[in-house]
């Protein structure tokens, strides 16, 4: 399974600090590179911005899954995420 960045996923990481950014980036490719997504995440229910969330750290991450890959929607502090 391979995971992209939407446009939209793209306008809230780069709202993020820089090193929050390379930290939620090492931990995708970490996860993609040795592991079962799913271990890692949760299913959501009654949110727009996609159908899981992914933790890490203080921070979350949501993504759809078409077709065996991840797109990654939405990322930010825990404390405005669900907003």
């Amino acid at each position: 399974m391979r995971y992209f960045v939407t446009e939209e996923g793209v306008k809230t990481l780069a709202l993020l600090p820089k090193s929050v950014q390379k930290r939620i980036l090492n931990k995708l490719d970490f996860i993609f590179e040795n592991s079962n997504l799913f271990n890692f995440s949760k299913k959501l229910e009654g949110f727009e911005y996609g159908d899981y969330r992914m933790r890490i750290g203080d921070y979350r991450a949501s993504f759809d899954v078409k077709k065996g890959n991840a797109y990654f929607l939405k990322f930010g502090h825990r404390k405005d995420f669900y907003k």
